[in-house]
C-alpha cells in the first residue's frame, strides 16, 4: 500500500507540473495562424503526421490494487491519408489482495493502420484496424490472445466552438492465443470532442461506453478529460485524469480512476 500510494503521488506531481506550464486562456486572445508541426496536428486532425510519444498511465482499481503502464509509441505517416502505429507497454501491477505481490514486465504489441477515406469541407471518415499480438512477458499483463480490433471515426468541424467531434466506434475479438483463457469480445463507443483553446491549449474530452459481449452485454462506461499545450514548434505535452462511472471493475476495461501524463514529438 505504501508503495501504491507513492507511485500515485510521483504521477500527481508530473501532472501538478505539467499544468504549470498551462497558462489559463485569455478570452479576447484569438489563436494564432498554424505555422508548426505541432499546431498543424491540432488545427488538422485528420492529416496525420509522423510522431514519437511517451505516456505514463496510473490505474487504480478494485481491492487497493494498481496498474501502471509506461507506453513508447512511434506513428509514421506514410502520407497525410496514410499512417501506421506500434506501441507495447511496461507494466507494474499490484492485485492489491493479500499473499500476492508486485511484479513488472512488458505487456501486448499494438500495431495500427490507419486510412483517411473521405475528407472534404468539413468532415473526413478513417477507416483503421488494430492488431494486439499476445506478447506479454506475464499472464496478468495480457488478454493472452491475439485480439483483431476494427475502428471507424469521422471528423466533423464545429467551427462555432473551435472544435472537433469524433463519434468512435471499434470492436475488439480474439482470433487465436491460450485456449485456457476467455475470448475476448466487445465494443467501445467513443463520443470524443477535441476543442482548442487560445495560448496553444486544447481540450480532449473521451467518454468511453464499453459492451463486453463475453459478460452478458454488460456496459461500462470511463470519462477521461485530457488538457494539452504546445510547448513548441514540435512538442505538445498533456495531462488526462479520468473516472470510472459504470460497473468499476466489473468489467476489465472499466478502472476506479486513472491519471495519465504525457508528451510527444511531431515531425
Amino acid at each position: 500500500m505504501q508503495a501504491r500510494t507513492k507511485l500515485a503521488l510521483r504521477i500527481s506531481q508530473r501532472c501538478f507540473l505539467l499544468l504549470l506550464c498551462l497558462p489559463l486562456p485569455l478570452p479576447a486572445q484569438t489563436q494564432p495562424a498554424a505555422s508548426t508541426a505541432a499546431e498543424a496536428t491540432l488545427n488538422k486532425p485528420t492529416d496525420f503526421r509522423s510522431r514519437v510519444e511517451i505516456r505514463n498511465e496510473y490505474q487504480d482499481l478494485k481491492d487497493g490494487g494498481y496498474r501502471n503502464l509506461v507506453i513508447p509509441r512511434f506513428e509514421y505517416a506514410v502520407t497525410p491519408a496514410v499512417a501506421f502505429r506500434i506501441e507495447t507497454p511496461y507494466i507494474e501491477y499490484d492485485p492489491g489482495t493479500s499473499g500476492t505481490v508486485r511484479s513488472g514486465g512488458f505487456g501486448d504489441l499494438l500495431v495500427r493502420g490507419a486510412w483517411r477515406a473521405t475528407q472534404r469541407d468539413g468532415f473526413a471518415l478513417i477507416l483503421a484496424t488494430e492488431v494486439i499480438f499476445d506478447t506479454a512477458e506475464d499472464p496478468r499483463f495480457g488478454q493472452g490472445k491475439t485480439i483483431v480490433a476494427p475502428l471507424v471515426y469521422a471528423a466533423i468541424d464545429l467551427p462555432k466552438v473551435d472544435s472537433v467531434f469524433f463519434p468512435n466506434i471499434q470492436h475488439y475479438f480474439s482470433v487465436a492465443g491460450d485456449e485456457s483463457r476467455a475470448d475476448v469480445s466487445f465494443t467501445t463507443l467513443k463520443p470524443n470532442l477535441l476543442t482548442r483553446w487560445p495560448n496553444k491549449i486544447y481540450t480532449f474530452l473521451e467518454p468511453q461506453f464499453t459492451i463486453d459481449w463475453e459478460r452478458d452485454a454488460k456496459v461500462g462506461l470511463t470519462v477521461e478529460l485530457e488538457v494539452g499545450k504546445i510547448l513548441s514548434k514540435n512538442i505538445a505535452a498533456w495531462a488526462r485524469p479520468g473516472i470510472g462511472v459504470i460497473n468499476r471493475n466489473e468489467l476489465p476495461q472499466v478502472y476506479n480512476w486513472n491519471l495519465e501524463v504525457g508528451m510527444r514529438y511531431i515531425f
